[in-house]
């Protein structure tokens, strides 16, 4: 089958859509499909574009057999929504154009949304390179947009409303992350073909590791410390301000934050926690989703923060995926989907979002465990993404879906 997935974001960015759908484009490649890749020049998360794709309109190159094709991006270096939609609607321009010159036709063009507007290329596109559309939902957009308070009522927000329903009814397939995000395709389009494609993770890639204690020393972490690391992004959707505010709390036990990630809010929290005085905690640059598994093993335990607003309870952060696959044992800030996949792993403790008294709490139980008794649950985790999550199982189905709609 001829394939091509369009999305705004892909390696060597790294990020939670980036790795799901390089990790797909790559297994199907694998299997004798040939995949091609249309994406922005790489500029996430620093909002730079990455030195060696500077000055170009275009590239191609090709990614472990995917053929990626990029085009020019306006990457929004302010903190504004109106940097951020002419970042979005720069991709859309150019995509469409690059597109239409370089992509061969296809027989489907999966779509990665959001962020939504790229649905605007995907229309286009699918008019001359391609025979399907298939919508890949991560996030409901403009829902969570509104609820993250980015979007108000107006005639901006019906058109958007307008749109999306437009793009689901265009589509042979929505496949979605999320339970909750089938759900709100439905409510919004009954007649949609949905498929739940959720996240996973690589089992070969991340993988049990032992502590390394030169890389510990080489960060500056503690010896003596118990452990709570975070890695992601540093956004609105996160919340971190409550890891922050935990820290405070336990700012005179032997336990240290270790912070890795880049996003829009670092250099506020960077702010807020050198305000409040946090010598227990330290932030640190992202790191390569191939390093990860290494940099997880100084980890005793890690905390999966979400924002508060009801979207979130049809989340499914990457993320725990990663820690149970790597026998991390994490707490989970959040309601809904997640946390219930977090309490069937057996590796997390639940807590409700936004808590910091609730987050400090559930790490000092974990930090009064046995080794031998923290290693269980880690344990437990990498057993159940095994048998549920695995990213090698997961490209198969969504690909047999797509054969069946062939038929």
């Amino acid at each position: 089958m001829k394939l091509t997935i369009l999305t705004q974001y892909y390696p060597p960015e790294h990020g939670a859509p980036q790795n799901r759908l390089h990790d797909l484009a790559r297994r199907w490649v694998l299997k004798g499909h040939e995949v091609t890749v249309l994406t922005a020049m790489p500029n996430y998360p620093g909002c730079k574009v990455f030195p060696e794709y500077r000055g170009k309109f275009s590239h191609s190159e090709e990614i472990d057999g995917v053929r990626v094709i990029r085009s020019w991006i306006l990457p929004a270096s302010k903190k504004s929504t109106l940097r951020q939609l002419i970042c979005y609607f720069s991709f859309v321009k150019s995509s469409s154009i690059v597109g239409l010159f370089k992509l061969k036709k296809s027989d489907f063009l999966i779509c990665e949304s959001p962020p939504l507007f790229l649905g605007f290329t995907a229309l286009f596109l699918k008019l001359f390179k391609s025979r399907r559309l298939a919508m890949n939902i991560s996030d409901l957009w403009p829902e969570s947009a509104v609820q993250l308070g980015m979007i108000g009522k107006g005639p901006a927000l019906s058109f958007l409303e307008w749109f999306e329903k437009l793009l689901y009814k265009k589509s042979a397939l929505v496949s979605c992350q999320t339970e909750g995000i089938v759900e709100g395709v439905k409510k919004r389009c009954p007649a949609a073909k949905t498929f739940l494609f959720p996240n996973g993770v690589d089992l070969e890639m991340f993988t049990p590791e032992k502590p390394d204690p030169a890389l510990k020393k080489e960060l500056g972490i503690p010896e003596d410390c118990f452990v709570v690391g975070y890695g992601g992004n540093h956004g609105r959707s996160q919340a971190l301000e409550q890891i922050l505010e935990a820290a405070k709390i336990l700012r005179h036990e032997k336990i240290f934050f270790a912070m890795f990630g880049d996003g829009p809010e670092k250099l506020a929290l960077q702010a807020k926690a050198s305000e409040m005085g946090l010598n227990n905690l330290k932030f640190f640059d992202s790191v390569s989703r191939e390093k990860m598994p290494r940099l997880l093993s100084l980890f005793d335990v890690s905390v999966v923060p979400l924002k508060d607003i009801k979207i979130f309870e049809g989340a499914r952060p990457s993320k725990i995926f990663e820690l149970m696959a790597g026998q991390i044992p994490f707490i989970f800030c959040g309601k809904g989907e997640g946390a219930e996949v977090a309490l069937k792993s057996g590796c997390a403790k639940v807590v409700p979002p936004e808590n910091p008294e609730k987050i400090a709490e559930a790490i000092m139980e974990f930090s009064k465990l046995a080794k031998d008794d923290l290693a269980k649950f880690g344990e437990k985790g990498r057993l159940f993404v095994s048998e549920n999550f695995n990213r090698a199982v997961l490209a198969d189905q969504f690909m047999k879906e797509l054969t069946e709609i062939m038929k």
